[in-house]
């Protein structure tokens, strides 16, 4: 999105470690990754926005390189659908991306100095476990981040505590909106195949202000300003077997502790198989977050709304090739805060289809 300010960052946090000579780097050399989407979908037409049925099309290849201590990466993005969502800006943008775009992903340094310590700086992957309730997966944090773990014997993480700091972490131009998070991931273990984590997180948004209009969504607003703050306290259970069935269980539970209403949220959700191990998987979600249980601009762009709204949704992949898998996806969802108690009732529909790859 910023690249410049991104490599600035990974260049500051270079400058502060040791120097790496070329040849302890040589060793794993380049490692080029990427992932693919191709969509088609088709949604229910709201009576007070269209939202047309589309396709969209999307490359993100990275190229990566480091040992075990140092690890650098530079990434992009490559997108292009069937519309063009901010031409004209809409009032609200319901898409966590622009719809034809070329742009920086990701550019990013990770330090690794000792095996209980690891540092992130510049624009990287969100390393907070939360689901998409909170954070939208396709988003970057751009900032630094930091996680010290506690391991077993075997090496296998026992606790992590992991602390985040970000601005401008949006696709559109949020530059002034702020996030400072930490959590605690507790790992137990009942056999090598199956564990249980805890986590908990707090997230502290700030420089509201400035961020524009079209993602202020939901959240409450008056004369269209966002008018409450966002600090979210969250709750997360993941509970996971590697059987000959792949099992994944996740319960969590937020809440914003600086309103007094609509301030909740719950994210359920079962998988079943695997497109990578197995021929098929299968996953179901449900969600209720009301309004203001946190902030509307960086939670899942899946559905029509990101907060004030409840949602059911299945998805049914089918292992195409090593690479590739098909995936059918069906969710309905109704929106908790309409005029009326008639619209607040009505379930909209969206159906997918979709061809995932990834190296």
């Amino acid at each position: 999105m910023r690249p410049a300010r991104s490599l600035a960052l990974g260049a500051l946090l270079a400058a502060a470690t040791p120097p790496v000579t070329a040849q302890s780097l040589a060793w794993k050399g380049f490692e080029l990754k990427w992932d693919g989407l191709a969509r088609q979908e088709w949604t229910d037409e709201l009576a007070f926005q269209p939202t047309p049925d589309r396709w969209m099309l999307q490359l993100r290849p990275a190229i990566e390189f480091g040992n075990e201590k140092i690890h650098l990466g530079v990434g992009g993005d490559f997108i292009y659908s069937q519309d063009k969502n901010d031409d004209p800006t809409p009032v609200v943008m319901r898409d966590n991306y622009k719809s034809r775009d070329a742009r920086v992903d990701l550019a990013f340094l990770r330090l690794e100095p000792a095996s209980w310590l690891r540092l992130e700086g510049g624009r990287f992957e969100m390393p907070l476990p939360v689901t998409e309730m909170i954070w939208d997966r396709d988003l970057r944090a751009q900032g630094g981040a930091a996680t010290i773990a506690w391991t077993n014997e075997q090496g296998e993480p026992r606790l992590a505590l992991t602390g985040v700091w970000t601005k401008g972490s949006h696709v559109f131009d949020d530059e002034d909106t702020t996030l400072a998070a930490g959590s605690a991931t507790l790992t137990l273990r009942s056999s090598p195949m199956t564990r249980f984590e805890l986590t908990g997180a707090y997230l502290k948004f700030g420089g509201l202000d400035s961020l524009p209009p079209m993602l202020r969504r939901q959240n409450t607003r008056v004369a269209g300003a966002l008018v409450e703050e966002y600090e979210v306290v969250d709750l997360l259970a993941r509970f996971r077997h590697e059987g000959a069935v792949m099992t994944q269980l996740v319960a969590e539970y937020c809440w914003n502790t600086r309103v007094d209403q609509d301030k909740k949220g719950v994210w359920l959700a079962a998988i079943f198989g695997s497109t990578v191990s197995a021929r098929a998987r299968l996953e179901y979600s449900y969600a209720y977050v009301e309004r203001d249980a946190t902030l509307g601009a960086y939670s899942t762009d899946d559905f029509l709304w990101t907060t004030a709204w409840e949602h059911h949704k299945g998805d049914l992949g089918f292992r195409a090739s090593r690479k590739a898998s098909l995936h059918v996806v069906g969710q309905v969802q109704r929106f908790l805060s309409a005029a009326t108690q008639a619209e607040r009732e009505k379930w909209y529909t969206r159906w997918r289809v979709e061809l995932r790859t990834q190296n």
